[in-house]
């Protein structure tokens, strides 16, 4: 007679089973969400470049406006430094016509005259590495304050001024030679903080004709 007993197989894990799974599951849940800040991150650092991307191409987009609208003495409103583009390699003053004033297209001169509004005082400069656009009114004397506001952080800006002779001057108006309104076109480099270079050449919309 067989005397021997038979125990069940065993079912289920062992203890090393368990603690082996246990190891495997947490490297896989280590690896996913190491791929998941990864891609949050990727997509974060993107939209803020696009973010920069949108706010610097706007800026300069501004800028180019500004110069392209720049109004010469004929229809400029104060008696100063105001009628014309004033400007350096750094910074430039101009007026132009308010974007948000309607204005008619015949009898110009008498209408800014009557409505002087319709001006706007407008300056860029640079001020501890960010590029500042300020406006007022026209119609504002010399001691009313300047609206202004940061567009963008640059690392570098340089403008020149072209003359109707084509010379490149790094001041406007000329200091030699007759007077002139406004620069036949304006060239600027502008590198941001991140070294994006923009080259611009701008033709004010009175030289063009």
């Amino acid at each position: 007679m067989n005397n021997s007993v038979h125990y069940p197989k065993q079912q289920g894990m062992t203890l090393i089973e368990l603690l082996v799974a246990v190891a495997l599951l947490s490297i896989i849940a280590v690896m996913a969400f190491a791929s998941i800040f990864t891609l949050t991150e990727s997509k974060q650092q993107m939209q803020e470049t696009v973010r920069r991307l949108n706010q610097d191409n706007a800026a300069i987009g501004l800028f180019n406006q500004d110069i392209k609208m720049a109004i010469g003495q004929q229809v400029s409103v104060n008696v100063d430094n105001s009628l014309r583009l004033v400007g350096d390699t750094q910074s430039l003053r101009l007026q132009r016509f308010n974007p948000f004033k309607a204005v008619p297209r015949q009898a110009v001169v008498n209408y800014v005259k009557q409505q002087p509004a319709t001006i706007l005082d407008i300056r860029w400069f640079l001020r501890d590495e960010k590029w500042y656009r300020a406006t007022r009114s026209a119609a504002s004397t010399s001691y009313a304050p300047w609206q202004e506001r940061v567009m963008m952080p640059v690392r570098q800006i340089r403008c020149q001024y072209q003359s109707l002779s084509g010379q490149l001057l790094d001041h406007w108006p000329p200091r030699q030679g007759p007077p002139t309104a406004l620069p036949s076109a304006v060239h600027c480099r502008i590198t941001s903080q991140h070294n994006r270079q923009s080259d611009l050449i701008i033709t004010p919309w009175q030289q063009i004709w």
